[in-house]
Formats: structure tokens, C-alpha cells, sequence
């Protein structure tokens, strides 16, 4: 999947699945505009390859932001191949609990970012002669979870927004992929240590790939996606969980305890 002389953007690249995305494609001759708040991780980024890396600091919550930095996009470059829109964290709860600063942050970063991304960028994504739309998503996003809200209807409503561009954004193409419980700092931020260490037992014993995903895993759907191998997949949700969802499972985050049932 080569993709020289093609151009990449990729939200919340500076770590984790982004990370593995944006080095990825530059694996494969992309250059990729890589964004992240986080300056610091995002100035250490290096990445091996015949591609070309750009980071620029950006907000993918702020529409300022997104809009200066689609600017710099289409006056700098000129072109867009593909749009990744992977940025995202988590705050859970249950909705009793919700903090409403928390509710905003996310909605902002993982709906309103692609949003205003794809309503930014499309006409250069149209000029492609195969421009991808990719939204990372969440297994959280069709699985029955107590704990996750609002993360869960955050990556919910963004795989719906990508079914909803293929008709209401034509001339490019968006698919998602949904990933299940993958091996990345997020993992510690949502549960904490201990829980994280429970979910990598279970997955071990309960998901029929008796394995925790790994950032390799999902990058490896979305370079897929994004390719002109894929220039007749449009309004796709790729499922990257090992076969979780398939189990009838419920998944419980509370209290810092983490449990399938099903």
C-alpha cells in the first residue's frame, strides 16, 4: 500500500494509535501533517521512512484552530489525500455522574472535530483522484457499556456522521474503523493500572483473539481504508476488536473495576 505523493492529515498524532497511523504512512512515502496539543510529544515525534513529516500544534476541539490550520493545509500543500480523524480522550462515567466540562471536551474533540474537518477540507479531498475520509471510532460505540458516558456517545455519533457524508459529502470517500481494547496510554487514563491489568487478563481468556489489540492493529485498517486497494469502500465500519463484539457482551467500567458480562 504505497502512498507516495500522496498527503495525510492525522489528528492526535503525537501518541498511540495516531502515532502508529502517522508513522505508518510515512512507512509507505506519505506526507503527513501530524497534529496534537500535546507540543511537547508532538516536537519529539521521528519517523522512519521515504515519506515526509510535518507536526503542526493544533486543537482538533477548537474550531479557530481547525479552520487556520485547513488554511495552512490548502495554501501551504495544496493538496489533501486523506483525513484521519483519530484525535480523542476519555473521561467516563455514568451519565448521573457526568461533569459537564468533561461532556464538552469530548464532544468538542471527537464530533465537533471531524465535523468541522471534513466541512474544511473537502473540496481538497475532492480534488484526489481517491480522497478518504477516515473516523476512529470505538467498539464502546455498538457494545452495551455501563461507564462510559460520554465517550461511548461521542465515538456512537461520529460513526454515524461518517455513514451520513457519503450521501451528504459526495466525491470522497468515508469509512471508520472501531477499535476494541488496544494497548495505548489511553487504556491507563480511562482505568488506571490495575484495571488496565484486568482488561488484558480478560482479553486473554474471553475475546476470541486472546489478545489485547495493538496501535499496529489499527493503523493497519486505516492505511487499508485509505488506499486505492479500497476505492470502492465507501460508508464501512471496520470493527478492530479481536471479536469482542460479536460476543453479546456488556462491558463495566465502575469503580475502577472492569468486567464482561454476557
Amino acid at each position: 500500500m504505497r502512498f507516495d505523493n500522496k498527503t495525510a492529515l492525522v489528528t492526535g498524532a503525537a501518541s498511540g494509535i495516531g502515532y502508529a497511523i502517522a508513522a505508518q504512512f510515512v512507512a509507505e512515502g506519505a506526507t503527513v501533517v501530524a497534529t496534537d496539543v500535546n507540543e511537547t510529544a508532538l516536537s519529539a515525534m521521528a519517523l522512519d521512512g521515504p515519506g515526509k513529516l510535518i507536526t503542526r500544534d493544533s486543537d482538533a476541539g477548537n474550531t479557530t484552530e481547525i479552520a487556520k490550520l485547513s488554511a495552512w493545509i490548502s495554501t501551504e500543500l495544496g493538496v489533501l489525500d486523506v483525513l484521519v480523524n483519530n484525535a480523542g480522550f476519555s473521561r467516563m462515567n455514568n451519565p448521573e455522574g457526568v461533569i459537564e466540562a468533561d461532556y464538552d471536551a469530548q464532544m468538542d474533540v471527537m464530533l465537533k472535530g471531524p465535523v468541522f474537518y471534513v466541512q474544511h477540507l473537502a473540496g481538497l479531498l475532492r480534488d484526489s483522484d481517491n480522497g478518504s475520509v477516515v473516523n476512529i471510532s470505538s467498539a464502546s460505540a455498538i457494545l452495551s457499556s455501563n461507564g462510559y458516558c460520554p465517550y461511548a456517545l461521542a465515538k456512537a455519533a461520529i460513526a454515524k456522521f461518517s455513514e451520513d457524508c457519503v450521501i451528504q459529502v459526495p466525491g470522497v470517500r468515508h469509512n471508520t474503523v472501531m477499535p476494541g481494547f488496544i494497548e495505548t496510554a489511553i487504556l491507563l487514563e480511562a482505568y488506571g493500572q490495575e484495571a488496565a491489568d484486568q482488561i488484558r487478563g480478560v482479553a486473554e481468556k474471553g475475546i476470541p483473539v486472546p489478545r489485547m489489540g495493538s496501535v499496529q492493529d489499527i493503523s493497519e485498517a486505516v492505511l487499508f481504508l485509505a488506499s486505492d486497494a479500497a476505492a470502492y469502500i465507501n460508508g464501512a465500519n471496520i470493527v478492530v476488536d479481536g471479536g469482542l463484539s460479536r460476543l453479546n457482551t456488556a462491558i463495566s467500567a465502575v469503580g475502577g473495576e472492569v468486567s464482561y458480562s454476557g
